[in-house]
C-alpha cells in the first residue's frame, strides 16, 4: 500500500480528494466516497486509530459542498487517572469549499480540483472531543498524596486530611451528622 509508511499509519495525502470532475460537470453533480482507514494521521498532532464513514461531495454555484457521517477512534489520556484509552467519536460534517478559492475563506478547493479534507477534519475531531475525557464515569483518580490510581487499588495515605481553611466547614458537617 502505497500511502502506508513504516511507522504503521496513513499519511494525511490520503485525505485529499481530487474533485475535478465534480468542478467540471457543474452544478447538481454529487459523488460518494467511503472512508475506512485502520489508522491515519490527520496532523502532526493528531493521529486517529480508525476513521470510517461516508462522504458526500457536491457541486455547488460556489464550490464544493461537502457532507457526511464519519466515526472515529482516538488515543486519549484519562484527565482525572491519567490511564490512555480509546475514545469513539460520532460526528457529522457539513462544509463549503469555495471555488474558485479566495484569500478570505478559510476552507476551498484548489486550481488543481484538490480539495483537502485533512483541516476541517482535525477541527470537527478537536470540536467533538468532550472538555473533559473519563476513561469511565466513576473514575476515581489519582491519590493527590501518593499518585496511586485509586481505580486499580486503595493507597495508604491519611484520608482525614483536611485543608485548614475548610476546617469550619468540616466541623458543621460532624455536627449535623450527629
Amino acid at each position: 500500500m502505497k500511502d502506508m509508511p513504516t511507522n504503521g499509519y496513513v499519511a494525511s495525502r490520503a485525505l485529499k480528494f481530487q474533485v475535478g470532475f465534480l468542478l467540471a460537470e457543474g452544478k447538481g453533480h454529487a459523488s460518494d466516497s467511503e472512508l475506512d482507514f485502520p489508522r491515519v494521521q490527520v496532523a502532526d498532532d493528531l493521529i486517529l486509530e480508525h476513521l470510517r464513514g461516508t462522504l458526500r461531495f457536491s457541486r455547488t454555484s460556489e464550490g464544493i459542498l461537502v457532507q457526511g457521517q464519519l466515526e472515529t477512534v482516538l488515543p486519549v489520556a484519562c484527565d482525572r487517572c491519567l490511564q490512555e484509552f480509546s475514545l469513539t467519536l460520532r460526528f457529522e460534517v457539513e462544509e463549503l469549499y469555495i471555488y474558485p478559492p479566495r484569500p478570505e475563506a478559510e476552507f476551498v478547493v484548489h486550481e488543481t480540483g484538490i480539495l483537502d479534507f485533512a483541516p476541517l477534519l482535525r477541527e470537527e475531531i478537536f470540536t467533538e472531543t468532550p472538555m473533559m475525557v473519563l476513561c469511565r464515569p466513576d473514575c476515581a483518580g489519582l491519590c493527590p498524596e501518593c499518585g496511586q490510581n485509586l481505580n486499580e487499588a486503595q493507597c495508604e495515605c491519611s484520608k482525614q486530611q483536611t485543608d485548614v481553611r475548610l476546617q469550619a466547614l468540616q466541623q458543621l458537617k460532624e455536627r449535623l451528622e450527629d
